[in-house]
């Protein structure tokens, strides 16, 4: 009983979160939501919407329910309550038109009486070399334009009882754009809840909270975020030699309208991995595939690679090389 209520509790919260303040009205909602499609594409700190680590892409980026490991550090802090011990990981992303991307994080359990975990993470953003064009020179100045993005993180995750896991992320930010930069701090929270009902999880997040930035006229919106997303075993049980998982995820956003992910993975003899996923109400990308390597060294020390492919539409597809490990 008190597990059913604590359900009832968080999916209130959801939609107190995700519900628009002061629209009590059901047409002043229906509205809203109509008028949230003039802000898409608004948001500032777009690098953040990449998502980091090949495991969790390849699953279609659902993954805030499964949550299990190091790669928790970039979507659902909560999960790293998983981690035994230390645990790394670092991602290169080829991204779109000679862009690139790459992140890194560790995370230390405490092993304390809440299971307390603490971590850092790092994500950056490179584009491509772009030639400055003036009116008076649309053909190019002969200089470069600089641009990039950053942003250094600090974790810390814990177990509040044998089922709940509660974890917060905040951010350091900055920006380059040309001759101007931008400074900011973003705070991420999540939650982590086995239900109890066989091997059912249930993930919630809201991520990149944070202030709205003004650059010159223009005003740049925080990338918000809020999740709640489901998973469970469908076959076999974790930590078998084989066993498939399936996640499913809502994702709100507000720069853009609601959308669904889903996402399945397979072991086979607890060494390869198979994943895919497929994302809805997306203008550019679909569906995603990856494979992953585990290789147990001693006891439960292992080393993993995992390499994702992301379908786009009108872009080269990105790949994504994640190595990473346990000790």
């Amino acid at each position: 009983m008190r597990q059913f209520c604590l359900i009832l509790l968080l999916a209130g919260m959801g939609v107190l979160l995700s519900a628009p303040p002061g629209r009590a009205d059901v047409q002043e909602f229906i509205d809203y939501r109509f008028d949230m499609h003039k802000f898409s594409g608004l948001g500032g700190f777009q690098f953040l919407k990449i998502g980091q680590g090949a495991r969790p892409v390849a699953m279609g980026d659902a993954y805030m329910a499964v949550a299990d490991d190091i790669n928790a550090i970039f979507w659902n802090p909560a999960g790293l309550t998983e981690i035994r011990r230390l645990a790394w990981t670092a991602t290169y992303t080829k991204w779109l038109v000679d862009s690139y991307v790459f992140s890194g994080g560790v995370a230390w359990n405490t092993r304390t009486a809440l299971g307390g975990v603490i971590g850092m993470s790092v994500v950056g953003f490179q584009p491509g070399e772009i030639e400055e064009t003036t009116i008076f020179q649309p053909l190019g100045t002969g200089q470069n334009v600089s641009s990039g993005d950053i942003g250094i993180s600090a974790v810390y995750a814990l177990r509040l009882t044998d089922k709940f896991s509660f974890g917060a992320r905040i951010s350091w930010l900055h920006q380059t754009l040309y001759t101007f930069s931008l400074n900011q701090v973003s705070i991420d929270v999540g939650t982590h809840f086995h239900t109890g009902f066989k091997s059912l999880r249930l993930g919630m997040g809201l991520r990149n909270f944070g202030p709205d930035k003004r650059v010159l006229s223009s005003t740049f919106l925080m990338p918000l975020q809020y999740n709640v997303a489901l998973a469970a075993e469908v076959f076999g049980q974790k930590g078998d030699p084989t066993y498939l998982t399936v996640s499913g995820e809502t994702l709100y956003a507000t720069d853009y309208d609601l959308r669904a992910l889903l996402g399945a993975e397979l072991w086979v003899q607890n060494m390869l991995a198979l994943r895919g996923g497929y994302k809805f109400a997306y203008q550019t990308d679909s569906y995603s595939l990856g494979v992953g390597l585990k290789k147990e060294i001693a006891g439960d020390r292992a080393l993993t690679v995992d390499v994702a492919y992301s379908k786009m539409q009108w872009f080269n597809a990105p790949i994504r090389v994640t190595i990473g490990g346990v000790f």
